[in-house]
């Protein structure tokens, strides 16, 4: 008979007795390879089947992490949280420094071998639900209207990001958020490319060639809306702006100035976005299906698409934030 893990059902009335952590308490927490800061939503305790009918109590919280997105909430055990002090800072700031090298060093082997993508472990996912790295805390959480919230859950969990593609994720807002890093721009490949070179792809092996060409057409019209409004960190701002003001590129589409970081961070967006999209459920399962193989494809040439070195702004950009 098949067994529900205690920690897929839905949380349980809360604890009568004192737990070591207090609701709205500030505290770090694991997610994957990192820790994060985050409060203390809920708390709760159950017990869970052990070892020949053994029963253990679990002690659980529901965190929000400071900054992410509200999707990213989840419930984590006692284990996964530590004390908002400077013990759990230094953890953290060692945390990333590991996370860097093993990255570095995953890179400088995959390099050696030709590019080719591996997946990390499940302890190095992104999120536990399958949802994308976060985009900027404050301008996420306002950036897109509400829309059926069953069906943008639905959405999400047909729209699951390969493992490897929420490291970047992750990676990704290190470098803009934490480390005050940008991507370099004009990208190159750009979204547009990265778009053209899948389209081509699956035209080698389908009949459907117009099927993904209209899905991609689909795609370069939400990038180029959506990119200004929610998918830049505040730290990318000038950035745009600058960009936007270069005679070069001034009329330029979106897609052919952004890459494969900028695409990922709408893959996240795509739920909420899809879930005001007036499809029948049919036609809703094909573009959600044609979607997965475009990140299947993205995570399979990750080294062709990725930027391999975020790039340090100058001084002048560095005073403009430091004034914001």
């Amino acid at each position: 008979r098949a067994h529900t893990h205690p920690l897929q059902r839905q949380p349980p009335s809360p604890l009568p007795r004192a737990m070591v952590f207090k609701e709205n308490e500030s505290v770090y927490a694991y997610h994957g390879p990192l820790l994060f800061k985050a409060q203390v939503l809920e708390k709760t305790e159950r017990t869970a089947g052990g070892a020949a009918g053994a029963s253990a109590k679990v002690r659980l919280y529901r965190v929000h992490y400071s900054g992410w997105d509200a999707h990213w909430d989840e419930w984590v055990p006692e284990s996964r949280l530590l004390r908002d002090d400077a013990g759990a800072e230094e953890e953290q700031k060692q945390r990333i420094r590991d996370f860097k090298r093993a990255h570095n060093k995953r890179k400088a082997q995959e390099g050696a071998a030709g590019g080719s993508a591996s997946d990390g472990g499940p302890g190095a996912t992104a999120s536990a639900d399958g949802g994308a790295g976060p985009a900027d805390g404050k301008k996420a959480k306002g950036g897109v209207e509400p829309g059926d919230e069953a069906l943008t859950a639905e959405i999400r969990e047909q729209l699951r990001l390969p493992q490897n593609l929420k490291l970047k994720l992750v990676e990704d807002w290190e470098r803009v958020s934490r480390e005050k890093k940008l991507v370099p721009l004009p990208r190159s490949p750009s979204i547009e490319t990265l778009l053209c070179d899948f389209v081509a792809a699956k035209a080698k092996r389908s009949s459907h060639e117009r099927l993904y060409t209209e899905v991609c057409d689909g795609l370069r019209a939400y990038f180029n809306q959506a990119l200004g409004s929610i998918l830049l960190y505040k730290f990318e701002r000038k950035q745009f702006t600058e960009l936007r003001q270069d005679p070069a590129h001034k009329d330029s589409p979106l897609v052919e100035l952004y890459g494969a970081e900028h695409l990922l961070r709408l893959a996240m967006k795509l739920p909420e976005l899809l879930s005001h999209a007036k499809l029948q459920r049919e036609h809703m399962t094909v573009l959600l299906a044609k979607l997965m193989e475009l990140l299947k494809f993205l995570q399979s040439n990750k080294a062709k698409y990725f930027v391999t070195e975020y790039q340090q702004p100058g001084d002048a950009y560095l005073t403009w934030w430091g004034d914001e």
